[in-house]
């Protein structure tokens, strides 16, 4: 990244990856995510989805490093280093992000969504 920086090179503003939501009837949504998922989207995901019937998986599809939470980048360490197939790194957004698209997901594959 610094030699790009140096060479007057621009870094990536976004990363494109595959998410995939699945429900199979009225018994259990799938929420597949790209990369090592940190453990705070669990929660997360159970407040926007409802934790009921709710499975929740990672490595699913592309596997770019973390994918890190707000919290985990305000605190720094290992998780937010950065990007392994390209450079970059996330920002804080990418909660929110990922959030909205699932929730718009699941709610397209006929999860009922909490009020």
């Amino acid at each position: 990244m610094l030699e790009a920086l140096n060479n007057n090179e621009s870094l990536p503003t976004e990363y494109s990856t595959p998410f995939a939501v699945w429900q199979f009837g009225g018994d259990l949504t799938l929420v597949a995510l790209p990369g090592e998922v940190v453990n705070g989207y669990v929660p997360l995901l159970e407040t926007v989805l409802g934790p009921r019937k709710l499975w929740i998986t990672a490595y699913a599809n592309d596997c770019f490093g973390y994918l890190p939470t707000a919290k985990v980048l305000a605190e720094g360490g290992y998780e937010t280093r950065c990007l392994y197939t390209v450079p970059g790194f996330f920002s804080p957004e990418v909660e929110g992000v990922v959030l909205a698209q699932v929730s718009q997901m699941a709610e397209k594959v006929g999860r009922p969504l909490p009020k």
